[in-house]
């Protein structure tokens, strides 16, 4: 809407400079002029009622009515016929005054004609005014006001702004309470870093050689296993090769595992580091293609999480050195292959360990554990009735046997010669005893034989338990068990690597350039809000409030900073979004801070607090705010019960109430759209301003008003 001030220099140079077709001109228009020059700005008018974009003008002539030889008359221009109306105020303050035939009363004027230019310049009051007043004779009334306000002191405002500026800007310990560490960042990050493949493709070489090396070591298992039983025991060094030959099998299955997984690795770091060697060789190794990127859902993930962080009360430079820190550990080039190498770094050592292993010993222990039973079996033996010395010859010989069978697998030495040395001195030591000693038992031959057959068997089983010993000895001595237990750990530091790395790695990349964009627009945006409290600061800002208001108030303000940071960081995620490279450039995020916090500035000093400023799109704190202030308004209801029988402020002197007709007068209620309307007769209109109010249009007497014509001028449409 305009307003053209015809009273001052600058309004009727404004009013000089239309032009036929005005672009951007308002369909309605609020002309403000006195009385004494309604004549001489006739000119003015005709420009106004030839432009075919005004559809309504609002004339309020401000001052007293002139006197002619009949009595007063108020002389509106002619040219507004059809395309204006005229609201009269007189001079002075104006008269408390019930609207009826009561004279007006005393005291002091409640409102004034900025509160009703205030009024009009809201467009659905202008518009029921322009359509009650025209229909009044001859389209002039007088109006009368009564109005009240929902503000804010302009000092708490103030205070209040630069407290929720240091609050968003704090640092240390003032923001010890607010900046704990940020869940939903970190969300964003795990999000982002879980891979969608975590195993290695099919008939790949590095697939191949995890699944060789597994099977191998598998099989060498197995094979030390069956070299424990009877037939181990009894397949002398035909089985002990077959082990040897599974056991290098494994190793050297497990020696390339190692190599694959290891160039793998270091190929992953490589090219995450330095973009060599390229994702395709490493697709051919046997990696899966990284996870592809969902940049609009990463940047909306962002926001998001930015947003609410904000909106709870984090503050910026807790919110940037958290994204800058994220940001530089997703970023960062040492790779968790390398960290976690040394995990296999007794890999190959095992390996070798199966190649080469130790040679099977069984001297000291375990034939020692043999010792006693040899000597027992050979001492029963001889010491049984009936057979003499014969059971010698079978006992000296079954335990030579199965020395040998226990000893084949281990090497000739001297610990070998201990072995069978050892065995000859026990059994004959025993068997002499036996000799000497024979039991005293009347046994027959059948039993005696029946009890040598037992010795036999015991002795037998005494040496396979004791070869199982052996085999579970020398199995301890190679590294099987711990070459198993690296292979695993290769295997899973391989996935792990895929997983946490390799398959997240574009959307990593993607999110640590994002975050690092994100912390330079919030630096820049604290290094903007930190020169505003270095230039606004002043005593205001050492005042305390309290009460709901300050509480509302102070809602509305750090809602309205964040979405000026939000919307700086617009673009940023808008380029997050994108597929476009980001770049840490933060100057572009440091102009637009400056220039929406001038805007703001402006907006509150013209608009107000409770007019929703552009980049604001939740008007919540702003309804919890309104609702506060008009419950603290006790008058703010009143006023919408008022009638045209009401008591209000009506802008003329008292002497000029007689020249109203009081009958014929309208009201007109309007009060902010963020009001919570009490019940009331007839239609209110909502607003966007911060007003109650209940505006009477009393029409003047016919006989006090007359159009004022001029003749055309000769040279046409002035211009």
């Amino acid at each position: 809407m305009m307003t053209l001030d015809l009273r001052t220099a600058e309004g009727r140079a404004q009013a000089q400079s239309l032009h036929r077709r005005e672009p951007g001109l308002s369909s309605r228009v609020l002309v403000v002029d006195t009385t004494e020059a309604l004549s001489e700005h006739h000119e003015y008018f005709e420009r106004l009622a030839r432009l075919p974009q005004v559809t309504g003008v609002v004339l309020v002539a401000v001052g007293g009515i002139s006197v002619n030889g009949a009595g007063p008359t108020l002389r509106t221009p002619s040219a507004l016929a059809g395309v204006g109306v005229t609201l009269w105020v007189g001079e002075g303050p104006g008269v408390p005054w019930e609207g009826g035939s009561q004279r007006p009363g005393a005291g002091q004027a409640e409102s004034t004609v900025d509160d009703l230019l205030a009024a009009l310049r809201l467009p659905k009051v202008f518009d029921r005014v322009f359509a009650d007043v025209g229909v009044m004779p001859h389209q002039a009334a007088s109006p009368g006001l009564a109005v009240d306000y929902a503000t804010v002191e302009p000092a708490m405002m103030r205070a209040l702004k630069l407290r929720a500026l240091r609050q968003l800007v704090a640092t240390g310990v003032a923001a010890r309470l607010h900046d704990r560490e940020s869940t939903e960042l970190t969300s964003v990050v795990r999000s982002a870093t879980e891979g969608d493949a975590t195993s290695v493709r099919q008939g790949s070489p590095l697939y191949e050689a995890m699944a060789t090396a597994q099977r191998e070591l598998q099989a060498a298992s197995r094979a030390v296993d069956r070299w424990r039983t009877w037939r181990g025991m009894l397949g002398l060094t035909k089985a002990h090769q077959v082990v040897l030959g599974r056991l290098a099998v494994a190793g050297e299955a497990l020696l390339r595992h190692h190599r694959v997984a290891r160039r793998a690795l270091e190929d992953v770091d490589s090219s995450l580091a330095e973009g060599y060697p390229p994702p395709s060789e490493l697709v051919e190794q046997g990696l899966l293609s990284p996870a592809p990127v969902n940049s609009e859902e990463m940047a909306e993930a962002v926001r998001k999480a930015v947003t609410t962080e904000l909106i709870g009360g984090r503050t910026l430079p807790g919110i940037a050195e958290q994204a800058r820190r994220l940001g530089n550990q997703l970023g960062a080039a040492r790779s968790l292959a390398i960290t976690e190498q040394d995990s296999a770094a007794d890999l190959e050592t095992w390996a070798r360990g199966l190649i080469s292993p130790p040679p099977v010993k069984v001297w000291p222990a375990p034939v020692t554990y043999l010792l006693p039973v040899m000597f027992l079996t050979c001492l029963l033996a001889t010491a049984l009735p009936g057979l003499g010395a014969w059971p010698l010859l079978l006992m000296l010989p079954l335990w030579t046997g199965l020395i040998a069978l226990l000893s084949a697998n281990s090497p000739v030495d001297v610990d070998l010669g201990l072995v069978f040395g050892t065995m000859a001195f026990s059994s004959v030591v025993g068997a002499a005893i036996g000799l000497r000693y024979p039991a005293g038992l009347g046994l027959g031959a059948p039993i005696s034989l029946g009890v040598l057959a037992l010795l036999v068997i015991v002795s037998a089983l005494a040496a396979y338990l004791v070869w199982r010993n052996v085999v579970d000895r020398w199995r301890h001595t190679i590294p099987l068990r711990k070459a198993v237990s690296a292979n695993k750990r290769l295997s899973d530091q391989v996935s792990r690597t895929i997983e946490h790395r390799w398959s997240p790695a574009d959307r990593s990349r993607r999110l640590a350039d994002a975050l690092l964009v994100v912390a330079g627009g919030a630096d820049a945006v604290v290094e903007v809000f930190t020169d505003v409290i270095e230039q606004v600061k002043d005593a205001d800002s050492e005042h305390t409030f309290g009460g709901d208001r300050s509480i509302g108030l102070a809602d509305v303000l750090h809602h309205d900073l964040v979405a000026i940071t939000l919307e700086v960081l617009r673009p940023s995620f808008d380029a997050i979004a994108s597929r476009l490279p980001l770049s840490g450039d933060s100057h572009r995020s440091l102009v637009r801070a400056k220039e929406l916090v001038a805007d703001y500035h402006d907006h509150l000093e013209h608009a107000g607090l409770r007019e929703l400023p552009a980049f604001v799109t939740d008007d919540g704190p702003r309804r919890r705010l309104a609702a506060t202030l008009w419950q603290s308004s006790a008058s703010s209801r009143r006023i919408l019960q008022l009638t045209e029988r009401s008591r209000l402020t009506q802008l003329c002197a008292a002497e000029d109430v007689r020249l109203l007709q009081a009958d014929g007068a309208r009201v007109v209620h309007f009060a902010s759209a963020d009001m919570d309307l009490p019940p009331v007769d007839g239609e209110v209109i909502r607003t966007k301003g911060d007003a109650v109010g209940a505006l009477r249009l009393t029409p003047i007497l016919a006989r006090y008003v007359e159009r004022e014509v001029h003749a055309q001028n000769a040279e046409g449409d002035p211009r």
